[in-house]
């Protein structure tokens, strides 16, 4: 599997009491690695998968990202940007484990066709391309140039559409436009509701099948995910019960793992009811990535 997305550093604060504007909030804080794509791709590895990533970092810490996505068990392609810095956020997380985030991408939105090499493509029978990419210009035209080569030797993509904000800031149909060629879509119910219009989740997951003529796995935290088909209707997967420490990153080892079970042979509900314990454990783990502590 080929990963193309994000690399950025994470900074992550814990908080139980409300933020105190103007003033002090007494939080937990850890600098972590992180990003859409390598999050993915490290939890594609640690369910079992083969895993290239491809990102862009900045000469500030691209090594010590690169270690760490080795050690996650990934072949990391870390292409160093002479000029901008690595990207970074900073996710404050509250009580309830929901997150928010201060986004600076970084050496991140310069990823383009540039970073391309054909090789890239030895070996890989699905490409996964985080949402992240079709907010900038160079990400959109590294996403077109990825998904036709990959469609050119019969492998399968998918898109992560990431972030509800960036959707909404860029147009939800220049993005739907730019990810027609998808195969499997994996938004979560912000990001699919946003772009149907509907609120329902299942609905959401319906439309998107229907219109893409792709599947569409919308996942709904505590609601687990829905699966949907093409001419079929949505059908649910509930979650694993769970009480959540940090939810950043839920989504993308939902979809590392869905990913990773589709590899192995899996049909599409087994790899969502995977996707949903995978996530589970996510929620429990500090940060976006397997096996991350405080």
């Amino acid at each position: 599997m080929l990963v193309i997305g994000d690399v950025v550093t994470d900074v992550v604060a814990r908080h139980t009491a409300p933020l105190a504007v103007g003033t002090d909030t007494p939080a937990g804080i850890a600098i972590l690695p992180g990003g859409a794509g390598a999050n993915v791709a490290a939890w594609a590895a640690h369910c079992g998968a083969r895993v290239r990533l491809l990102a862009r970092a900045g000469r500030d810490s691209a090594d010590w990202h690169r270690a760490a996505l080795v050690r996650a068990g990934v072949d990391a392609r870390v292409r160093v940007d002479p000029e901008a810095p690595t990207g970074k956020v900073v996710a404050l997380v509250d009580g309830d484990g929901e997150r928010s985030f201060l986004t600076d991408s970084g050496a991140s939105s310069r990823l383009g066709p540039d970073d391309w090499e054909p090789g890239l493509l030895a070996g890989v029978t699905h490409v996964h391309l985080s949402g992240y990419l079709f907010f900038t210009a160079p990400g959109r035209a590294l996403a077109t140039l990825a998904t036709a080569a990959a469609h050119a030797r019969g492998a399968t993509v998918s898109v992560d559409p990431a972030s509800a904000g960036f959707l909404s800031a860029s147009g939800v149909g220049a993005f739907l436009t730019a990810i027609a060629d998808a195969d499997t879509l994996f938004p979560n119910s912000a990001e699919a509701a946003l772009l149907t219009g509907l609120p329902s989740p299942a609905a959401a997951a319906g439309a998107l099948a229907a219109s893409l003529g792709a599947t569409a796995v919308v996942t709904a935290a505590a609601d687990g995910a829905h699966l949907a088909t093409p001419g079929v209707p949505a059908v649910h997967v509930p979650a694993c019960p769970v009480t959540p420490l940090d939810s950043t990153g839920a989504g993308d080892a939902f979809a590392g793992a869905y990913l990773a079970a589709v590899q192995a042979g899996s049909a599409p509900r087994a790899a969502a009811a995977a996707g949903c314990a995978t996530a589970a454990t996510a929620v429990r783990t500090p940060g976006g990535r397997p096996g991350q502590g405080a």
